[in-house]
């Protein structure tokens, strides 16, 4: 048998090392185009720190004085060697900087999130102060602030400004896993540890987030810090807020957004949680999202499948922090002077975000069945309750949402869903509440409980 040349053998290395470079080449053009004609696009521009390698990112925050003099303090006060502080710090500086891709957050992401969320619902915007928000300078660091009633949240207002905004989203520790951690610091997402009390970390966020608002870096952040188990508003959380409220930003405005949907995709697992069961282990809950959508897909196949109603955001008008502190010098005080008119700030932005919660068509139908306290109503008792309401509600200028501009119509889309769900079922004349979903009930009524 006849050995190939050792000049051949070398020939058909050093082509295919030239095939590979050459389509390692080609496939880098094509994704600078694509990535050239998407920025093109945009409706905005991007903020240069936005598209900021990551790694420059963390090279400028290292070298950040008051970082420095964090890491400084903090070793002197624990006796930690600099040498071990300065390793957790760059630890928490990849765990935190975000990785933004043009294409992942514009290409795939804009429209997955459009096909998820107008497949199970009626996106809609309800209300928009698009005078007083087209009115904030351009100089301004811009922060907007959200109640938090699903983890599609941040799908929902990401694809609602992206025609407009790129926004870095604050993410909790539930997307910390594959592929999720990948995709969210893909779409700008910096992840936050709840309830770590490592003063080190905490001291290496406050300098990212600072650092983001002082780039003017738009910021999405959910002020309750988690999920409403019971459906009302929770009280505000200060971490992040007190963070930005200290930035070095040239004029810091927040953004009050209400959030509301006809179905939460999660309700039944967090009212669950707040019953006191146990929390199902990870393989039941994959198992019964698994059964979950392969039935609603077999519905779909019939033609059996019905939208889960609105998912609606309202954006309110622009707050100034010169005017939410009423001019306090937040900057000279120390955590136990500041706390009182951060707790002021706070509770400031959460009524002016509870004042923009839209009333969608199964809140609305919740409520007015908890007001009646009764096991069974008819449904022209529940129709003349609703109707009263809404129009008790449009007399006030409520964010209530017109489903084609007729009470009617929201009462039926509604009791629709509910009934659909089981959590009212149809018995003869009457209609009644299932007993194991009375929590159910109480969750979507207490949503809008604050504006009645």
């Amino acid at each position: 048998m006849l050995l190939p040349h050792p000049w051949m053998i070398f020939g058909l290395g050093l082509g295919l090392l030239l095939a590979v470079w050459l389509l390692r080449r080609w496939i880098r053009r094509r994704v600078y185009r694509a990535a050239v004609r998407t920025r093109r696009e945009l409706g905005f521009h991007l903020n240069p720190i936005t598209v900021t390698r990551k790694q420059k990112l963390k090279r400028e925050l290292v070298e950040d004085p008051r970082l420095q003099a964090l890491v400084r303090e903090e070793c002197a006060n624990t006796g930690t060697e600099e040498a071990q502080a300065w390793m957790r710090v760059t630890d928490y500086l990849d765990e935190i900087i975000p990785n933004f891709n043009l294409l992942t957050a514009y290409r795939f992401g804009k429209k997955a999130a459009s096909v998820l969320l107008r497949s199970f619902y009626r996106v809609r915007i309800g209300r928009s102060a698009e005078a007083q928000l087209n009115c904030i300078p351009r100089h301004a660091s811009v922060v907007y602030v959200m109640n938090h009633r699903s983890n599609a949240d941040y799908l929902l207002v990401a694809f609602l400004l992206a025609n407009r905004v790129a926004i870095s989203y604050a993410v909790g520790e539930w997307a910390r896993i594959w592929p999720l951690e990948r995709l969210f610091k893909s779409f700008g997402s910096f992840f936050v540890r709840r309830k770590f009390r490592d003063p080190l970390y905490h001291a290496v966020l406050e300098r990212y987030v600072q650092r983001a608002v002082e780039a003017g870096i738009t910021q999405g952040i959910f002020l309750e810090g988690g999920l409403s188990r019971d459906g009302a508003l929770q009280p505000p959380k200060l971490g992040l807020l007190d963070y930005m409220a200290r930035a070095n930003a040239k004029e810091l405005v927040f953004i009050p957004v209400g959030i509301n949907y006809d179905r939460v995709v999660e309700d039944s697992t967090l009212v669950r949680e707040l019953s006191g069961l146990p929390k199902r282990g990870l393989h039941i809950n994959f198992r019964r999202s698994a059964f979950w959508l392969f039935g609603l897909m077999f519905r779909g196949t019939l033609g059996r499948f019905y939208r889960f109603g609105y998912a609606i955001a309202n954006f309110g008008p622009p707050l100034n922090i010169g005017e939410l502190t009423d001019g306090a010098d937040i900057w000279g005080m120390e955590w136990e002077e500041r706390k009182p008119v951060m707790d002021r700030v706070a509770h400031k932005l959460l009524q002016a975000v509870g004042d923009q919660v839209p009333i969608t068509p199964v809140a609305m139908v919740a409520w007015c069945w908890m007001q009646m306290k009764s096991e069974s109503v008819s449904p022209l008792a529940l129709r003349q309750k609703a109707l009263e309401t809404l129009a008790w509600a449009a007399e006030r200028n409520l964010p209530l949402y017109m489903a084609r501009g007729n009470f009617q119509r929201i009462f039926e889309m509604g009791l629709r869903v509910l009934t659909l769900r089981g959590i009212l079922v149809a018995d003869a004349d009457t209609l009644k509440s299932d007993p194991e979903k009375a929590l159910l009930l109480n969750y979507y009524a207490n949503s809008i409980a604050h504006h009645f």
